[in-house]
């Protein structure tokens, strides 16, 4: 989603798939382990090979998938048509594919929301409050820095994003689709798309106003 995030923004599309891109495979590399390690500090439960199998089923293979249909498509219709055509496409049919995922996932969901509601604002709670530090944070160091808007929201949205779908994937893989593990999951992702909306509004209208003074690359 990042990706999108990047194109709905005007950021810097180049620096995006990079830096998605290294992210993608630090967390192909080191999310098992960390959730292994974190789960076993807390003494959590956890299916290691589930685990496993998760993150290589949910971000490996749609990593694979992708840089082979991305090849695919530039050979048969060129950069290009794939840069202003295919990605527009795809942006928005990855958001209506996102907000079906947390319909879906809500209305399974609903026995354990309403018994469960307590939980739904503690969890709410310190993630909307995650989301406002870190963005404010990320603003200042890239104006600070004195990146261009193109970088500078490009690294602000970055920095903001979370990878709540893998949490989902993982959550959903080991304890089920109505587990409250799953829900807790879910409320990230439910919170996350409207900041990233608004935080894209946000670098637009901080763009008039001149919040990054750099020089684009």
């Amino acid at each position: 989603m990042v990706l999108v995030w990047g194109y709905l923004a005007d950021g810097n599309q180049e620096q995006n798939v990079i830096t998605t891109s290294l992210n993608t495979i630090t967390i192909i590399i080191g999310y098992a382990p960390m959730v292994a390690l974190l789960s076993g500090i807390s003494n959590i439960a956890i299916d290691v090979i589930s685990l496993i199998i998760s993150v290589s089923v949910f971000i490996g293979i749609p990593l694979i998938l992708g840089l082979i249909s991305k090849k695919l498509i530039i050979r048969v219709k060129g950069d290009e048509w794939f840069r202003s055509k295919f990605i527009p496409i795809v942006g928005k049919i990855s958001i209506i594919a996102l907000l079906t995922t947390l319909v879906v996932l809500f209305s399974l969901n609903g026995n354990v929301m309403i018994t469960n509601f307590s939980l739904l604002l503690l969890v709410s709670i310190p993630i909307l409050l995650g989301f406002i530090i870190i963005v404010i944070f990320n603003l200042l160091i890239t104006r600070f820095t004195k990146l261009a808007y193109k970088e500078g929201v490009i690294t602000v949205i970055i920095g903001s994003s979370s990878h709540f779908e893998i949490a989902i994937a993982t959550a959903i893989a080991i304890y089920g689709v109505g587990s409250v593990a799953a829900l807790g999951t879910t409320m990230g992702l439910f919170w996350e798309i409207p900041i990233m909306v608004g935080l894209v509004y946000l670098a637009k209208y901080l763009k008039k106003k001149k919040w990054w003074k750099g020089t684009t690359m």
